[in-house]
This record gives C-alpha cells, structure tokens and sequence, in this order.
C-alpha cells in the first residue's frame, strides 16, 4: 500500500512546486506600468445581481455595503432577486425600495440560483454584470479596484475577488478562515497562469458580452459559478484577479453544514469536468487542461481510496500499544526526550514521514503568502491552521467520497 501513497505524495508535491515556481516565476506588471484610470468619466456602469432564498438576517448588510461603495451613483445598479423566500426577506429588502440605484424583484423559487440569475440578466443594460451572495458584503472601494482590472486590460472579461471568512465564530469557521488565505495564494498563482476555473459568487464581475455571446448561466449541477468559468476558459475569454477587491462571507458554522457545502462543490467539479472533458490534455488550454483540471479530479480519487488505507495504518501501531498497556501497564515516563539524552535515532523518519512534512511546509508557505497578499495584520493563530489540518485529514474524505458517489449516480444536492 506503501505504493499508492508514494504515487499521493509524488503528484501533491509536483503540484505544490508548481505552485510555488509559478508564483515567483511569472512577473506581472504594476498599476503604473499598465494604466491608473481613475476618472469618473472613464468608469463603466455596473449592475451587481443579488439572488436570495431566506436570507432575512444577512440580506441588509449586504445591500447596504453595496450602497456604500466608492462608486458614482448613477453608474451603479443593485438588482435584489427574491426566489420565492419563505422568510421576511421580501419584507427586509422593501426599506431599499425607494433608493435610484435598487430595483427590486420577486419570483416563484425554481430550486436554483442560477434561474434566480437569469431573471435578473434579463433586464440588465449595463457594460459590467455582477454577483453578490446574499450573505457577503464587500469594502467600500472593492467595486473600484475590480473596475480597474477591466479597465488596464480590455480582453479581461471577468474578474474574481479575494474571499475572506469574516468575524469567525466557531471552530469550524475559523478553520475555514485559514483556508480561505491558503486559496488566496492558490488564487492568484491561477490567475498568473490563466487557469481560473471558478468564478465564485461573492462579487465576480463580468462584461456583458460574455453572457451576450456565451448565453446565461447554466444549471451545471447548482454550481454555475465553476460552469461560467471554464465556458469563458473553452472561449478564450480571459479571468483576471483583483487581489485589493475584498469581500467577506460567513461559511458554514458547523461540520455537517460544512459538508453538505462541500460536496455539493466537489460534486459540482466533478460533473463540470465531465462536461468539459475537451479541454483535459488539449494543448490549446494550457496548465489548465494539462495541470490544474487532471490534478484536481486525480487527488479526489486518491484521497477517497487512501482515506480507508490511512486509517488502518493508523490503527495498527495503536492496537499495539492498547495490548502493550494491558500486558505492562500505561505509563507517562519518556526518558529519552525529557533526560536530556534524547537522540534523533528515536524519531520515525521514513520517507512518507518527510513526505508529509515537506506537504505540511508548503500549506504554511501558502497561509504567509496568502496573509501578505491581502496585508493581514491579525494575530497569526495556531488554532486556525490546526482546525484546518484537522478538518482536511478527517472531514474532507468523507465529503469528497459521497461527492464521488453521488457523482457515479448522477445524484445531485440543492442550492440550499
């Protein structure tokens, strides 16, 4: 078995170095080099697109940071989407009604954010279309330094946001938290080498052309945000990322809402990749095709048949000390670390052990690249990065094998 975990660790670490490479290998230029438009003349007009299904405690905040933005008024439009809530959200969202920049709409839920989307792209006449979650909430100047990435390159035809997890209030999020600034990095490496696959909800802004010549959103499995992304990928359509546009999200609070989350993405990555099984391996697309897409839909099978063999392994030596304390008794006595006369002969260092450090290395790498990127000044805390080491060695197998299985079925989640 020792096999398989060599072939885990091989294709793991390939791709953490070609992460690595590719982040300090490829130069962009700056703002200055490119162009700092900043003339309210120059500005495009926007309309961001709200879909919410029951979001009465979060729906107000997020309408209202869109109001703030740093933005000329009569260039921005906020188009709320009601899907049918059964909750007070219709009734929240009303106190905006009379405001120039909000219109507001009502429909009978269809089950899917995309239709919600498709509703909205409907009556939408502006050079730039955007996308909040209805439970995220963006800086003041986030519109503007996304605006801007248009403006310095006009083949860009979509931009993504740096996400961040705001305000955690449970282990689960705080793991996700750490997380999150791990996929800051991964984010902006993609962007370098043109392999943005996703283009996610919180904040994603588009020119309308794409969805003019590409058609609108897609079911695609209740993740139309990954089906965007790699349509615009198979068009040529260039995705660029703002890392200074920040916008905040809450995630999941517990376990059981984390993977339901979760594999409703994975499953959604998987079909994806079916469907777009073109660009896989086609030299037209890249590291896309021949890096980022096979290593993402690779470590999901090897996870999920490693996971069973990683527990057994594991058992195995503490079944032996169970019947070692039975026959002698437990004891607290560790000499050889504790006399001062402690010898590296004593540490179990074989291979997949150096393998393992050398993986847990580059997640430390990714979380102080990630952190620098967005100028995080907060405390670094422990506890975030051992939540998600946690999380991602026990929880995330089980949601990438039931995304796996639900995938073999062609069994689907819900939006919600």
């Amino acid at each position: 078995m020792e096999y398989f975990f060599y072939i885990f660790f091989f294709f793991t670490i390939y791709f953490q170095l070609f992460l690595l490479l590719s982040f300090f290998d490829r130069n962009e230029e700056s703002s200055e080099e490119k162009g700092n438009p900043s003339l309210d003349r120059e500005l495009p007009t926007v309309t961001i697109i709200i879909p919410c299904f029951n979001e009465e405690a979060t729906v107000e905040k997020t309408v209202s940071s869109l109001l703030n933005l740093n933005y000329p008024k009569e260039k921005l439009s906020i188009f709320i989407v009601d899907d049918g809530s059964t909750d007070n959200t219709w009734r929240v969202i009303q106190q905006f009604k009379d405001d120039s920049r909000v219109r507001l709409f009502h429909k009978k839920n269809e089950g899917s954010k995309f239709a919600a989307l498709n509703y909205a792209l409907r009556y939408i006449e502006t050079e730039l279309v955007g996308v909040l979650d209805a439970d995220s909430w963006v800086q003041e100047d986030a519109l503007m330094y996304t605006v801007k990435e248009f403006l310095k390159d006009k083949e860009v035809m979509a931009v993504i946001p740096s996400m961040v997890i705001a305000d955690p209030d449970s282990l689960t999020r705080k793991a996700q938290r750490a997380e999150y600034e791990v996929g800051i990095f991964v984010r902006k490496v993609f962007a370098k080498i043109k392999t943005v696959y996703i283009t996610p909800g919180p904040f994603s802004l588009f020119r309308k052309k794409v969805f003019d010549t590409l058609g609108p959103y897609r079911e695609a499995h209740h993740t139309e945000d990954a089906e965007i992304a790699l349509r615009m990928q198979k068009a040529g359509y260039p995705i660029a990322y703002s890392e200074k546009t920040i916008v905040y999200t809450v995630g999941p609070k517990t376990i059981p809402k984390l993977i339901k989350q979760r594999i409703r993405w994975t499953y959604g990555f998987i079909r994806n990749a079916i469907d777009y099984r073109e660009l896989f391996f086609n030299r037209k697309y890249g590291e896309l095709g021949f890096v980022v897409l096979p290593m993402g839909l690779f470590r999901i099978f090897l996870a999920v048949f490693l996971f069973p063999i990683s527990l057994w392994l594991l058992s195995k030596p503490i079944m032996r000390n169970v019947e070692k304390w039975r026959s002698v008794g437990f004891s607290f006595d560790f000499p050889h670390i504790f006399s001062g006369n402690f010898d590296t002969f004593f540490l179990h260092l074989n291979s997949i052990t150096i393998l393992s450090l050398l993986g847990f290395l580059f997640t430390v790498i990714a979380v102080i690249i990630g952190r620098m990127i967005l100028h995080e000044k907060r405390k670094f805390l422990l506890l975030d990065y051992v939540a998600m080491l946690f999380i991602y060695i026990f929880v995330a197998p089980l949601w990438l094998a039931k995304s796996l299985w639900n995938a073999v079925r062609l069994k689907k989640g819900s939006w919600r």
